[in-house]
């Protein structure tokens, strides 16, 4: 495990918090953490990668940095592309990225799902809340707009994934205690992606359980801005993506050819 110094942003919000003994004040100084963030380069994974042989599925990304990789070197470096290279003796993949860095749900909502509407895939996947965690969203404002997406998305193709939120508790950047704050509201929001999910036939969420139990504080999963996850961290939400996009995909393509 790498050990380095780790920096970390002013608690600017803790002694209110403390004083007041208000958790919503606390959360706030989790925002500061957010607020102080360097700037690090994101990009755009979309793509097509696979065989030419192979079957092509359409693949659509909506949500945050999650989706654009911030602080990796490369747009391969990112999950979604991980999980098509793994992928590609079966498919084709075509990727169509609508994400953008610092999304929240409301914010997709607003201007990523009518642009998503335009178009048709096998499978749209929605990465997004860790910046609702991080700057307060209330909680009943992701439940309607994660609602609304999905709902919405049902028009655009037969699968739906939502990735759910890992927890935001881990990060080098946020210390202590604010990463147990940290890491309560990323539960939230996490079961609100299982619950809106549950809500359609045709959607299905990613267990963050199979993230979190891998996903340390350890300085070597992280980019260089200790906040957004290095290759490494992203090749662990790739290996807990890679089952559900798969048989995601196998049911969209098997429901294609029965009606084809």
């Amino acid at each position: 495990m790498i050990r380095r110094p780790v920096p970390t942003a002013p608690l600017v919000a803790l002694p209110a918090a403390v004083a007041a003994g208000v958790a919503t004040l606390g959360a706030e100084a989790v925002y500061a953490v957010r607020r102080s963030l360097p700037s690090v380069t994101g990009h755009d994974p979309s793509g097509v990668i696979g065989g030419q042989s192979r079957p092509e599925v359409t693949v659509l990304l909506l949500g945050d940095s999650t989706i654009t990789g911030s602080g990796l070197e490369s747009p391969d470096d990112i999950w979604i592309r991980q999980v098509a290279s793994r992928l590609g003796d079966r498919w084709r993949f075509r990727l169509v990225s609508l994400a953008r860095g610092g999304a929240r749900t409301h914010e997709v909502l607003a201007e990523q799902l009518p642009e998503a509407l335009k178009h048709r895939a096998d499978l749209v996947m929605v990465s997004a809340g860790a910046n609702d965690v991080l700057f307060v969203t209330p909680l009943k404002r992701v439940v309607r707009a994660l609602t609304e997406i999905v709902d919405a998305l049902g028009e655009v193709a037969p699968e739906v994934l939502l990735t759910g939120v890992g927890d935001l508790g881990n990060v080098p950047r946020v210390p202590f205690p604010l990463r147990l704050l940290a890491s309560s509201r990323s539960r939230a929001v996490d079961r609100i992606h299982a619950l809106v999910a549950n809500r359609f036939e045709y959607a299905g969420k990613v267990s963050a359980g199979a993230m979190n139990s891998r996903f340390t504080r350890d300085l070597s999963l992280f980019s260089s801005d200790w906040f957004h996850p290095s290759r490494a961290g992203h090749e662990i939400w790739a290996d807990a993506v890679a089952p559900m996009v798969e048989a995601a995909l196998e049911r969209a393509t098997t429901e294609q050819r029965a009606h084809a």
